[in-house]
């Protein structure tokens, strides 16, 4: 009997990836080394039958997000959660005596002290962040790591940005926007390691490109829901590829992320800033010009390099 779709991925925008990715690969051209046809055809029918094999956070992140999500669990409490993992720990520590964090230098030694000082979310959020750092993405493929860690170096500048786009605007929770900006791209992550760019070659590449840039998201959207992520940062995910979308209520934070994903570039080449920002609906809907924009790049520049040292190894 045909194996039926799991629930989660009955999104007609999952399906249409399929069709496109099928389409993709009827292009083919005969002959050559590169099993371009082998990898989308798997691709393809990973996501339309719902076999996708989405990784499950490990357990100490899932751990952490259960005590925090506990209203009853006293901080000693997260504390020996997160106590238990010595290299979490370290992290959590290193983060708390950061410049973004501990401008005034003074030490913070104590792990509730410097748990208080993160807050809940980022907490969740450094958690979470570690532990993706620590799953084994792409073991046994040397040729893809280097690919991984640009995408986990784009996520933690994202995040970093977009973090301060909220502390800035106000436009949405800061810590959701984090998380968010690490999120982003995590539908490539999968793709990444599922469909290896060595096999792809010549100008099918740049097809290829385009199919994982315009679903990539929808991929993303489906390993969130299975992390069972907020609702909030799923749609934010969802939509980062759509800034003239007609705006749905409250939505700052997918209007932030659109923002950081487009400055990222412009935090190395700050003459990029006007085409940026002037071609975009959502700098408008959050207040912010060419000017805004440079000011902020300005002065969050060591908080958005402290934050994005933080979040990485």
């Amino acid at each position: 009997m045909p194996r039926r779709p799991i629930a989660w991925l009955r999104d007609p925008a999952i399906w249409g990836a399929a069709v496109e990715i099928s389409k993709l690969r009827t292009q083919k051209a005969s002959g050559g080394e590169a099993d371009l046809d082998g990898v989308i055809r798997r691709l393809s029918q990973e996501v339309a039958t719902g076999d996708v094999r989405l990784p499950s956070l490990p357990g100490i992140a899932v751990r952490v997000q259960q005590v925090l999500d506990d209203p009853r669990a006293p901080r000693t409490r997260v504390a020996q959660v997160i106590g238990a993992d010595a290299a979490l720990a370290a992290r959590i520590l290193r983060l708390a005596n950061s410049a973004f964090l501990n401008p005034s230098g003074q030490p913070i030694t104590d792990l509730r002290h410097a748990l208080t000082r993160l807050g809940n979310q980022l907490t969740r959020c450094t958690a979470v962040s570690f532990s993706l750092q620590q799953m084994e993405f792409g073991a046994g493929q040397a040729d893809i790591q280097p690919r991984i860690r640009e995408l986990w170096r784009q996520g933690t500048l994202v995040a970093a940005i977009a973090y301060a786009l909220a502390r800035e605007t106000r436009a949405a929770i800061p810590d959701e926007a984090l998380m968010a900006g690490l999120m982003h791209n995590i539908g490539r992550l999968y793709v990444a390691v599922n469909a290896p760019r060595r096999a792809i070659g010549g100008g099918e590449d740049k097809a290829w490109e385009r199919v994982v840039e315009e679903w990539h998201p929808r991929i993303a959207s489906s390993i969130l829901k299975h992390w069972k992520f907020p609702a909030a940062i799923i749609a934010a995910v969802v939509d980062q590829n759509a800034p003239d979308r007609e705006p749905r209520g409250e939505e700052g934070l997918t209007d932030l992320l659109i923002a950081a994903i487009a400055l990222q570039l412009c935090v190395f080449h700050r003459e990029l800033l006007d085409d940026t920002v002037t071609a975009r609906a959502p700098f408008q809907r959050l207040g912010l010009g060419s000017a805004e924009s440079q000011h902020l790049l300005v002065t969050a520049a060591d908080q958005i390099k402290a934050l994005r040292a933080a979040l990485t190894i």
